[in-house]
């Protein structure tokens, strides 16, 4: 059992602060700006896939808590099928967590708190059992099965997690790369030609700059509202710079953080194969 407490123990030593306010937190509040190639499409390195075997967190939670909570005061045998009952949970679960492929921050969370629950438990289990049986048990065997079987499972939802974050860490590289300002003369010009929100990374609408082009011309408006669009377009053309700027260094730091987290699951798989 010393397998699966050593790994919950490295995790905390590994990614200690990182997991909770960088990996876990951090990337929430991350203000992201994708570049115009970007807006229409999923990238083909990691096309959108909805996950639809996994249930609410909460839900999770809930089932694993009334199947983890059971009293040590029953029979070795009864605890020994009690603790078979929270092991199906966290199996079904951790399954269904990476149906998609990833292990996002939530179910990462989530995985590791039930597994820090469950080998509490196991240890618990063990000493009520050495009380009465002897070491070569049958229920001592199943207890090693069991916890076995739980690190088989653990590491195989790492395995697949970390690949997923390196995947991703290259896809959040790729964008950082594809996010590009507009020349001043470029982002100018959009507005110039009624495409201000096209300028700003916005959906590019021909048909409504080509009407609000020709109301121009027949209203007589054109002197001033060239006059006004070039103004918008000098004054805010600075901010989107630094928007820009901003967005690259965010994309950039989501990919420096599944990196991270790829690289502490590969620590973990490695110490527990």
């Amino acid at each position: 059992m010393g397998f699966l407490q050593s790994a919950i123990n490295q995790v905390g030593r590994d990614m200690g602060r990182v997991v909770s306010n960088t990996v876990f937190k951090d990337r929430h509040s991350i203000p992201i700006r994708r570049a115009r190639s970007y807006t229409s499409a999923e990238t083909p390195s990691r096309p959108a896939v909805a996950h639809q075997n996994a249930r609410p967190i909460q839900e999770v939670q809930d089932e694993f808590n009334k199947a983890i909570s059971f009293k040590t005061g029953y029979r070795p045998s009864t605890l020994i099928s009690k603790l078979g009952g929270a092991f199906v949970v966290i199996k079904n679960e951790a399954r269904a967590f990476v149906a998609d492929g990833y292990l996002d921050v939530n179910e990462s969370q989530q995985l590791f708190a039930m597994m820090k629950q469950f080998i509490d438990k196991c240890g618990d289990v063990e000493d009520v059992i050495s009380f009465t049986e002897a070491e070569d048990a049958k229920e001592y065997k199943q207890l090693e099965k069991i916890t076995l079987t739980t690190k088989d499972v653990f590491v195989d939802v790492l395995k697949i997690s970390a690949k997923a974050c390196r995947e991703r860490a290259l896809d959040y590289e790729h964008q950082a790369k594809a996010l590009k300002s507009d020349s001043f003369g470029g982002y100018v010009g959009l507005h110039l030609i009624w495409m201000p929100r096209y300028a700003k990374g916005g959906e590019k609408k021909v048909n409504s700059a080509i009407i609000a082009n020709i109301l121009d011309i027949i209203t007589l408006t054109f002197p001033l509202t060239r006059s006004v669009l070039l103004l918008i377009g000098v004054v805010t053309y600075p901010g989107e710079i630094r928007k820009t700027k901003q967005a690259k260094e965010s994309f950039s730091l989501l990919a420096e953080q599944e990196q991270i987290r790829a690289e502490t699951y590969k620590e973990i798989i490695k110490s527990n194969s």
